[in-house]
Formats: structure tokens, C-alpha cells, sequence
């Protein structure tokens, strides 16, 4: 059977191949009840506009990009893209993934971007846009939309999680546990680009301050710098080094990160400390792996983040208001077995 035309669909639908061109292609010159019609016999035609087509007349390319730092398969990454495709896709986008690690890639990816302007927009998850990185996007005049970016400046809209709410969460329940002495460890990032996670160090000193713990109260420890990257057990090894080095043994730590806070506490046991009998440890971000751990940790929705971001780019392109512009999703505090009360001897 021969594959049906736009005229196979202007007929049956009793209209202009004109009024099927702009009814499939969402052009509001054309009547809910005429879109309707030419939807229909679209569906029973089971015809297809052409994307490339449909660009073509209406000067845009129908494509998204989601840019991320780290690996896509990684458990944020893949669920911020899984939320942006939910929403893009029944509007008719096409959402193209690509990844960033370090500034060299960064670089020459927004170098690249200018002489292939294949996309409607960028979704940005992070990190943070530099001068130039914005100035490449303003030349192109791309809506540029932030998904955990350190800093609302950088983009047209965004949404991510208040770091310094989901800390001072955590803060708060090691205070209302009677931990006197606790610290926070930094995972292990290349230091050449400002990345979201960044920000929680920033959020812990605010938050210890505001519970009323001194400087001998609360410590930060991290990993010294080395020529390559490091494995988790390598990074939680010389944390847990850190950690048992200082002056007092903080009786509860906070981690940056759940990945990091797991491969933390097998450390501790290898170093024979109980958790959380002997010390606390909270995550941060409630990924799939966190549960299966029991681990204490501050939830964030990242597949939630993807659909409201996919929304406010939406907005963005059809030129209406964007709802909430700088959107702030409230983390949870979520409560499982790598946390309990200081005992006597260690408050």
C-alpha cells in the first residue's frame, strides 16, 4: 500500500493541504475543531509530517539538548532525562542527550555549538555556565534552561534542590540526636568547573553555624589532590584516614553524596567502627542505591527536575510566562539505619 500524503489527509479531512500543514505543525491559525479533524484523519492515514519538513517551514529544528556533566547511565542523569522526555515528546521534540566531563570538554563543546545550531533550546544540569559558555549561547539567542545550576543567573529559567534547606535537615537531626562533634566529607571532583554538589559545603558551614556548633563542634575533611581521579574505596579510605586523625572523632559525618557516604561507611567497618552505634553517617540525594543500603540521606526528585524543567522550556519557546522562573525543590529528610543517638560517652 502506498504511504500516504498530506493531500490523502486535506481530503479526508475535507480542508487546504495549507490547513493540514499548520495544524500538524501546532500553528494556532487553525480551529481546535479543523485541528481535531485533520488530527483524525492523520490517525486513520497514519501519517507522519516530517520533522525535517516541518522545520524547514517553520525555522525550528523540533530537537532539545540536555547537556549533563558525568556519565548519562549515571542515576541522575538518566533520570533528569527520562523526565524531560515525558514531557517534551508528546509536544513533539526530540530530546538529545550529550555529556560534559571537565572543562576541556565543556570548552570545546560551546566552541562547537555556534557553527551547529541544531537544537531550540539547552537544558544545562550541574554545572555552572561560564562567561564565555554564555556569551556562545547569547550569540546564538538559544533559551538556555538550568537544572541544579549553582547559580540562577546563568540561564533564562531553572530548577533544582535547596542544598542549604537539605542540610540544615540533616544538621538539625544530628543536633536533635546529641551528636556534639560532627563533619562533613567532600567527594572527589575535578576543581576546573563550579558543579552543584559544590554547594553543600557551603551549606553545611551555614547550617552548623545556625545549630550552634563551634569550630571544635564541626570539621570538613577531603581527599588531597591527585594526578588521576579515584576510585570510591580509594576516596572513602582516605576520608575515614581523615576523619580518625583529627584531634576529637566526630561521632556523625555527612557526606556529599550517597555513592561516597556508602562506600564511607564500609570503610568505617573495615576500620572496625559500628554504624551508627559508634558513628553516624548521612548521604545526600536518596539514589536507587541509598535505599538498598539503608542509608540516612536527603532526597531529591531528579526525574521530577526533568519534567519541570522540560516545562519551563516550553514556556520559554512559545514565549509565554514561565511559571516560578527559578523553581527550588524542597528536599526530604529520609530516615534509615546509618544514623542513631550519640551515646553518653561520645556526646
Amino acid at each position: 500500500m502506498a504511504r500516504a500524503t498530506i493531500a490523502d489527509v486535506a481530503k479526508l479531512a475535507g480542508v487546504s493541504q495549507a490547513t493540514v500543514s499548520r495544524a500538524l505543525r501546532g500553528i494556532d491559525k487553525v480551529t481546535p475543531a479543523t485541528r481535531r479533524k485533520v488530527l483524525d484523519a492523520a490517525d486513520r492515514l497514519n501519517f507522519t509530517l516530517l520533522k525535517s519538513a516541518s522545520a524547514l517551514a517553520s525555522g525550528k529544528t523540533m530537537r532539545i539538548i540536555l547537556l549533563s556533566s558525568g556519565k548519562l547511565n549515571e542515576w541522575f542523569n538518566s533520570n533528569v532525562l527520562q523526565g524531560a522526555y515525558e514531557v517534551l515528546t508528546p509536544e513533539g521534540y526530540d530530546v538529545s542527550p550529550a555529556s560534559i566531563i571537565g572543562k576541556d570538554e565543556a570548552d570545546h563543546y560551546f566552541a562547537e555549538l555556534p557553527k551547529n545550531r541544531n537544537a531550540d533550546a539547552i537544558i544545562i544540569s550541574s554545572f555552572q555556565l561560564d562567561a564565555a559558555m554564555r556569551e556562545r549561547l547569547k550569540a546564538i539567542d538559544m533559551p538556555t534552561i538550568g537544572v541544579n545550576i549553582p547559580s540562577e543567573s546563568s540561564c533564562d529559567a531553572s530548577v533544582g534542590i535547596d542544598n542549604f534547606d537539605g542540610m540544615s535537615k540533616a544538621v538539625r537531626l544530628l543536633k536533635s540526636l546529641g551528636h556534639e562533634r560532627i563533619a562533613f566529607a567532600i567527594d572527589y571532583i575535578p576543581q576546573d568547573m563550579v558543579y552543584n554538589t559544590s554547594q553543600r559545603t557551603e551549606a553545611f558551614l551555614e547550617a552548623v553555624e545556625q545549630n550552634g556548633y563551634g569550630e571544635d563542634g564541626a570539621a570538613i575533611v577531603s581527599a588531597d589532590e591527585h594526578p588521576q581521579s579515584m576510585s570510591r574505596p580509594q576516596l572513602a579510605a582516605e576520608l575515614v584516614a581523615k576523619l580518625l586523625s583529627l584531634p576529637q572523632r566526630p561521632t556523625a559525618v555527612c557526606v556529599e553524596t550517597d555513592q561516597v557516604a556508602i562506600a564511607l561507611v564500609k570503610e568505617l567497618k573495615h576500620q572496625h567502627l559500628r554504624v551508627p552505634e559508634d558513628i553516624s553517617v548521612i548521604g545526600f540525594d536518596d539514589a536507587d542505591i541509598a535505599e538498598a543500603a539503608d542509608l540516612t540521606t536527603i532526597r531529591q526528585n531528579p526525574l521530577e527536575l526533568g519534567r519541570a524543567a522540560a516545562r519551563k522550556t516550553l514556556q520559554l519557546l512559545k514565549d509565554e510566562p514561565v511559571d516560578d522562573p527559578h523553581e527550588a525543590q524542597e528536599p526530604v529528610l529520609v530516615l534509615r539505619d546509618t544514623t542513631g543517638r550519640a551515646t553518653r560517652d561520645e556526646a
